[in-house]
């Protein structure tokens, strides 16, 4: 039986996960991460550090199997938007920026005014956001001398693969992430490159997701037992491969995932933009692109909570079990708009901050926690709607993320979106995306079982009216913010 382990390079967990050729799930292992905030918008990771979680998580999982030798290929997933700068000895000059770092918010400002923004947009498919390494590399030309002594821009996942394999290579899903890359020719984009004032040479060889690497670490390769001819399969970004890995492949099939943030994703069959630049567009494989919005709040808001309205031990999910259900639907009034950690879709605007409203003196903890719940949630139906706007009804949703381990929040889901969720049994759809790359297994249906998730009817026809006030208090804010 030959094995294909799969490793999730996430913001705040790396994950590995060994899979059969049958692609069921033999064992798993996930490490923390550290993030650094040492000034206001700073969100850095060391690259190192992430690096050692990786090699442990592999080693966790490989010491599971029998023989290790069986391991055929090692598959990438990673978050996307990351950013190191490395010397030409293959030194860091930097940590490793992740999406949230929000410095380079002036200067998407000042790209703003002076450029034509939307024509960046449309070609390199990635919202004009500090997130994005192209906001984050003007930022380091603007206020360093870093970039003239940089000799490779990479992101966390290439720094990994660099490790095993010895060179510089990124796949077109995360590459399509970068705010760098052309998504109409599969190309790095000259005019992003010219504004940025360096070489092209600079950046990674670009292939497609499924491109297999030889390891040339023959320590690691002896370290873990594995057979010589072990191979790396290059992967793509976490989200794409959540459609993947969710069985989401088909035009209109719709992805929802909450873990710390969120997104809602719909596979397409060709690059498809939003006219006003709300939305992304990023490869996934031949024919099949994934549009989406990613919001910046989600399980981090009810984190926050914990600390605040409760005993901040980490066992949120635990009480939201236990307390929501108390709280009839719309949480007597109170509303909760989410942007506690600045937004990115739909409104793309670091500086908005949260609000509840219509608070009362009827209102308890338990209806503070059922209100964020429910923000949240109407704060992605509301991305939802923006997607079938540009790309048709969806045919279907399939969910992934922790916050599937509530089953009072996975209902409050399925009766604001008024939509059945399809929630598969093992919520690491990002894992099984990469193992899928392997080819072990081209079809999706029986890899895993899916739970469907039916809305109440009467809920969720409450929550119709709900969701239209939730946009009025949106709009309001975002415009006295």
């Amino acid at each position: 039986m030959k094995h294909v382990i799969a490793i999730d390079i996430g913001t705040t967990n790396i994950k590995a996960a060994a899979f059969d050729e049958h692609l069921n799930k033999v064992s798993s292992a996930e490490h923390c991460c550290n993030t650094y905030r040492d000034f206001p918008g700073q969100a850095e990771q060391d690259p190192d550090e992430i690096l050692q979680a990786v090699v442990h998580v592999l080693a966790s999982v490989t010491s599971t199997l029998e023989d290790p030798s069986t391991v055929e290929y090692i598959a990438f997933s990673s978050a996307m938007h990351s950013l190191i700068i490395v010397d030409s000895d293959h030194k860091p000059l930097t940590r490793c920026l992740i999406w949230s770092d929000n410095r380079a918010a002036d200067e998407v400002l000042r790209f703003k005014e002076s450029n034509d923004w939307l024509a960046h947009y449309r070609r390199t498919g990635t919202p004009i956001h500090p997130m994005s390494p192209f906001f984050k590399l003007l930022w380091f030309k603007r206020n360093t001398d870093i970039l003239a002594k940089a000799g490779h821009i990479i992101s966390i996942k290439d720094y990994i693969v660099r490790y095993l394999s010895g060179c510089y290579i990124t796949d077109y899903s995360l590459a399509s992430a970068t705010g760098l890359f052309n998504v109409h020719t599969l190309k790095w984009d000259h005019e992003a490159i010219e504004k940025l004032g360096i070489s092209e040479t600079l950046l990674p060889e670009l292939a497609d997701v499924d491109t297999k690497l030889d390891i040339k670490n023959n320590e690691l390769i002896e370290r873990l037992a594995f057979a010589s001819d072990v191979k790396i399969i290059l992967g793509a970004s976490d989200g794409c491969l959540a459609n993947l890995g969710s069985g989401a492949l088909d035009r209109g099939e719709t992805t929802l995932t909450i873990g710390t943030s969120g997104a809602v994703r719909m596979t397409v069959d060709k690059p498809l933009l939003d006219e006003q630049g709300r939305t992304f567009c990023y490869y996934l494989a031949r024919d099949k692109w994934i549009i989406g919005g990613a919001v910046n709040n989600g399980g981090n808001v009810l984190a926050y909570l914990d600390g605040i309205i409760d005993s901040g031990d980490g066992n949120i999910y635990q009480r939201i079990e236990q307390t929501v259900g108390k709280v009839e639907p719309g949480s007597d009034g109170l509303t909760f708009v989410p942007y506690l950690f600045g937004e990115r879709a739909p409104h793309w605007d670091g500086n908005l901050s949260a609000a509840y409203l219509g608070i009362g003196p009827q209102h308890t903890k338990n209806h503070f926690v059922r209100a964020a719940l429910e923000g949240i949630s109407y704060n992605l139906r509301e991305v939802w709607q923006l997607l079938e706007s540009i790309a048709g009804s969806s045919t279907r949703v399939a969910a992934s993320g922790g916050f599937l381990k509530s089953q009072a929040w996975s209902q409050i889901v399925a009766d604001v979106f008024g939509r059945e969720i399809e929630a598969p049994s093992a919520i690491d759809s990002s894992c099984l995306g990469a193992a899928m790359l392997s080819g072990y297994r081209t079809r999706f249906d029986p890899i895993v079982q899916m739970k469907k998730i039916a809305p109440n009817l009467t809920d969720s026809n409450q929550y119709l009216n709900l969701f239209e006030r939730y946009l009025q208090y949106s709009r309001t804010l975002t415009e006295l913010i």
